[in-house]
């Protein structure tokens, strides 16, 4: 019996919702407790969490590698490759000993990614708090918290694995029920630390024991009773796990450099902050990215969902479905970053006059520049996933170069004019437009041979006949 297509349903669909319902409500929920702390903690915290996002780059592009590569060999994929995907045929099986020793790889992997980001966290990490809290001083017990905080960076490294097993195999429902308990163990843990006069520290300690609810739920949907059979007896040698190692790594640090590119033009502008701004200003600036961060994940969830479907349809060579699917979903991402990028800039600021909080959003003109630039980052980040599930990386030197030009320019503004939050805006933005922007959609809408309004016309006409199907269905 062959290999079917992995095809994302409606229940993953609404599951991957709730599970980022869950994760950002978590956050937001939390927030008015943070937002009601001296400024100097709020911009602790965000300085915590850019800290931990730099050093989520050590992972270099292994999550969506492994992710692919699992859903390439449950396609029916035979060996795998460093670029290009192993088209089967119908009736080619799983090869189990392929999937056995893709495992062993990224356990052996992310082992040593998670000790390095510790490592790094605890050392160099350490003294850049200690500097920008004034030796420890501006915060109580900011070692314990950084300590603690690093600690969970560290297991949420080294358990996130699990997430590119499950969704690479298409277990997307599956993935989201691990996160959504995971995140709702945090939610609990923190309100009730917090409550009970932890401060920041509840925030560090419920951020280090949820993980391991994520992890054991994710075990058990994974290594089902028909897997563990068939995996069973399976012996990998560690020639094999340096050979596929060899292999995953050729794109994955390909994606890793993109990734820090990506990073400096999204979290480097916070970094310097803490460095050169007030701690009031580096609050302000922190919380519009954390909430333009929920506007792109929110925004971004249904297209990042059918992942293991675009790399199904193109080991099957199934384009004009792969174009369907895709043109649907950028249907769907528009509405919602639009529909977000409303509600914080006309919105939120009142809302957060209405709870009081000590930090407030950046200026109105900011904030708008600051919503165009990010809807056109997010855009060709989208388009340039489906260059990815291809398994090819022709960006990956571009998005390094662009990265360094946006810490150069947001460097040379911040020491040199007074633009202060305007500058680390318009930085990236202009970097990006200048290629990014606008050359990976072009290259995928030259794939699919259609211009860029007839994507739209194909989105649109996707989400009309969806929409039909589903109200017949309810009518019915």
């Amino acid at each position: 019996m062959g290999t079917n297509p992995i095809l994302i349903t409606k229940k993953d669909v609404f599951w991957s919702y709730l599970a980022q319902g869950v994760s950002i409500g978590s956050g937001l929920l939390v927030l008015p407790f943070i937002l009601r702390l001296s400024n100097a903690e709020i911009g602790l915290n965000y300085l915590m969490i850019t800290i931990s996002s730099l050093v989520m780059l050590f992972d270099f592009g292994f999550s969506p590698q492994f992710g692919r590569n699992i859903t390439y060999v449950f396609s029916g994929a035979k060996t795998l490759k460093k670029e290009g995907v192993d088209f089967s045929d119908d009736d080619r099986e799983v090869d189990y000993r392929l999937l056995t020793t893709l495992i062993y790889t990224a356990k052996y992997v992310y082992k040593r990614i998670a000790s390095i980001a510790l490592f790094f966290l605890l050392t160099i990490g350490t003294v850049y708090i200690w500097e920008v809290t004034d030796h420890f001083v501006t915060v109580k017990h900011t070692l314990v918290i950084w300590v603690l905080y690093s600690l969970s960076v560290f297991f949420n490294i080294y358990f996130s694995y699990y997430n590119s097993l499950l969704i690479g195999k298409g277990f997307i429902k599956e993935s989201q029920i691990a996160t959504i308990t995971s995140k709702t163990l945090y939610l609990l843990l923190t309100i009730g630390l917090i409550y009970a006069g932890w401060g920041l520290i509840g925030l560090a300690v419920a951020n280090l024991i949820s993980p391991f609810l994520g992890r054991y739920i994710s075990y058990i949907y994974f290594y089902t009773k028909d897997l563990k059979h068939k995996i069973a007896g399976i012996k990998i040698e560690k020639r094999e796990i340096k050979e596929l190692f060899s292999i995953i790594w050729y794109n994955s640090k390909r994606i890793g450099l993109v990734s820090l590119g990506g990073f400096a033009v999204a979290r480097v502008g916070l970094f310097l902050s803490g460095i050169y701004l007030s701690m009031e200003e580096v609050a302000s600036y922190g919380l519009m990215l954390q909430l333009m961060g929920v506007i792109s994940t929110i925004s971004n969830t249904f297209v990042s969902v059918q992942g293991p479907t675009f790399a199904s349809y193109r080991v099957k060579k199934d384009m004009l479905s792969l174009t369907k699917r895709f043109a649907f979903s950028m249907v769907v991402f528009y509405f919602l970053f639009f529909c977000g990028s409303f509600f914080m800039i006309f919105i939120v600021p009142k809302l957060l006059i209405f709870i009081h909080s000590n930090a407030i959003l950046p200026a109105l003109p900011i904030l708008v520049l600051y919503c165009i630039i990010s809807l056109l980052e997010n855009n060709h980040g989208n388009f340039a996933g489906i260059i990815l599930s291809n398994n090819s990386v022709p960006f990956f030197k571009i998005s390094l170069i662009s990265g360094g030009f946006v810490l150069l320019i947001q460097f040379l503004s911040l020491t040199f004019t007074s633009l202060g939050l305007l500058g680390l805006v318009l930085g990236p933005g202009l970097v990006q437009l200048a290629y990014n922007n606008w050359k990976w959609p072009m290259d995928v809408l030259k794939e699919f041979g259609i211009s860029y309004l007839t994507f739209l016309k194909l989105g649109a006409k996707e989400s009309i006949r969806l929409m039909k199907q589903v109200l017949t269905k309810t009518i019915q």
